[in-house]
């Protein structure tokens, strides 16, 4: 992906766009999530350290950029998946909300529609959070 320097500042400062981290004790990022505008959409992405995996990290990441996507005015929030990430289709096959997945040379899109993370239970702050969009 090359040096980060050159592209981390303008995936930071995109207007409209989220991003969140996790720690651990030693004061270590361990995992990132990031909800970034796309026209009338948003684009979701997570990572997570390996030796953090498969402890409810990526969930939670994803569960709070829906609390954020709700006050987005977003029509849908999408994520690319490589064909090959178990880890990710665990995550959405555990989603409250229908996860609607198309694929295309290897990777697959899946997305969910806006309103529907309005009814899901899980979504704390629906109507207080805004983006700045």
């Amino acid at each position: 992906m090359g040096d980060p320097h050159t592209y981390l500042p303008a995936l930071l400062s995109r207007p409209g766009s989220v991003h969140l981290a996790a720690w651990d004790d030693a004061d270590r990022i361990i995992a990132v999530g990031h909800l970034m505008p796309d026209r009338s959409d948003a684009e979701a992405a997570l990572l997570v350290e390996d030796e953090w995996q498969n402890r409810g990290l990526g969930s939670r990441l994803l569960q709070h950029l829906g609390e954020y996507a709700l006050g987005g005015l977003w029509k849908t929030v999408y994520g690319l998946v490589l064909r090959d990430d178990k880890r990710i289709a665990a995550i959405l096959s555990h989603t409250t909300v229908p996860v609607y997945c198309s694929e295309e040379s290897g990777t697959t899109t899946a997305w969910a529609h806006t309103y529907d993370l309005a009814t899901d239970p899980h979504l704390r702050h629906r109507s207080v959070l805004r983006t700045g969009r």
